[in-house]
């Protein structure tokens, strides 16, 4: 699809949906606040920050019909709004059952259009073009993070029942999406799409579920590290944006980076994660080298998920790309959902005792994905030889 001056502001409008998806873990600075009131476990309050990813992973699956019945741009609005409308419902009521029922319809709605931040880079864009976009694309989701943890950072001083007040603006993205992106109208239907998931789509879900499964999990143990080091007064929200401001940085240099290394940009972000997460297994309860950790978690992050979406749109054709995308995020979400439950079965499992020497756990599963890429990197350097 031709590029328009019509549509000079495409590109922010598509990367402006980015900045509500990672947004799950925006509640994790009052979950000790919900904790003490509400007399919840800590496995209860965890609990809240993955629940989302249910109703996502539903969302998700639910997205490519829905988007062929009323299109790409009303399927991406509808998610917009019901992001933002999930923000009252712990306004109107201080329960459990609140928060629970808010959080599943966060879910609901980012799982709408959670597979279309990218598809629809993939759909207007091609090249390197594309391939710049999506480490973008990666850098909104930090600078939503962001925004929405110092927003959230201040907004908890007053009552942690504001907190959930921020996905409120959800409502300014839906208004600037739906003023600057057209609509898609799908060149297929789905009743005639052939599509087979393939072992390499499979190994795209699972290595963006690791991904998102790490963070995720670094994200929800730091309030235990950093309340036992600094005290339950610190302001745990400020501290965690480190993760989305190195995250955000390193993705507006994707395209630069991954133009230089090429294929070696992938094997980068891998050592990365690995080095990342030895550190943290045996530093991590130093509330400081958790927070540099922190920040090579993101970096890594940026490295690696920008490179798959990439990948995605060299390895299959255009009409298929869409649906892999989305099982990508399916894998993302199944990720983020199982990420205390992976911490706690180690912890389990090899009778681990502090909070954070789980996580050599990761540094294992990423020096297997480094295996699978290093040997691909080694088969095309003989076939180039050849």
């Amino acid at each position: 699809m031709e590029k328009s001056n019509k549509h000079r502001f495409r590109k922010q409008g598509i990367l402006s949906i980015s900045i509500f998806l990672a947004v799950n873990a925006i509640i994790s600075g009052a979950l000790i606040f919900i904790k003490d009131e509400l007399g919840l476990t800590l496995a209860q309050a965890e609990f809240l920050v993955s629940l989302p990813s249910i109703t996502t992973i539903i969302a998700i699956l639910l997205s490519e019909p829905i988007s062929q019945k009323i299109g790409i741009k009303k399927c991406v609005s509808l998610g917009l709004f019901l992001v933002g409308t999930s923000a009252f419902l712990p306004l109107l009521s201080r329960t459990y059952l609140s928060i629970f029922l808010s959080r599943l319809m966060l879910g609901f709605g980012v799982g709408l259009y959670n597979g279309h931040s990218a598809s629809l880079i993939n759909i207007f864009y091609k090249g390197d073009e594309a391939a710049g976009l999506h480490g973008i694309r990666n850098s909104f989701e930090y600078i939503g993070l962001m925004t929405l943890l110092f927003i959230a950072g201040l907004i908890m001083k007053i009552s942690w029942q504001l907190v959930f007040l921020t996905y409120a603006l959800a409502f300014l993205v839906l208004i600037f999406f739906n003023l600057t992106v057209e609509n898609v109208v799908h060149p297929i239907n789905l009743a005639d799409e052939k599509f087979r998931i393939t072992l390499q789509t499979i190994f795209f879900m699972v290595f963006a579920g690791i991904m998102v499964m790490d963070t995720t999990a670094v994200t929800i143990r730091f309030s235990t590290v950093a309340t036992r080091s600094l005290g339950q007064e610190v302001n745990i929200n400020m501290l965690t944006m480190v993760l989305p401001l190195c995250g955000m940085i390193t993705g507006f240099f994707f395209g630069k980076i991954n133009r230089k290394l090429r294929s070696k940009t992938i094997l980068l972000g891998l050592i990365l994660y690995v080095l990342t997460n030895i550190i943290l297994s045996i530093f991590g309860e130093n509330v400081y080298v958790y927070m540099l950790a922190m920040a090579l978690t993101a970096i890594s992050q940026s490295l690696c998920f920008p490179y798959i979406f990439a990948e995605v749109a060299r390895v299959t054709r255009s009409s298929s790309s869409r649906i892999v995308n989305n099982l990508i995020f399916v894998g993302c979400n199944i990720g983020g959902f199982l990420a205390s439950s992976f911490l706690n079965a180690l912890n389990l499992i090899f009778n681990l005792q502090g909070p954070t020497t789980a996580f050599m756990g990761f540094a294992v599963l990423y020096l297997g994905f480094f295996a699978v890429y290093f040997y691909e990197y080694l088969s095309v350097r003989s076939f180039r030889r050849v």
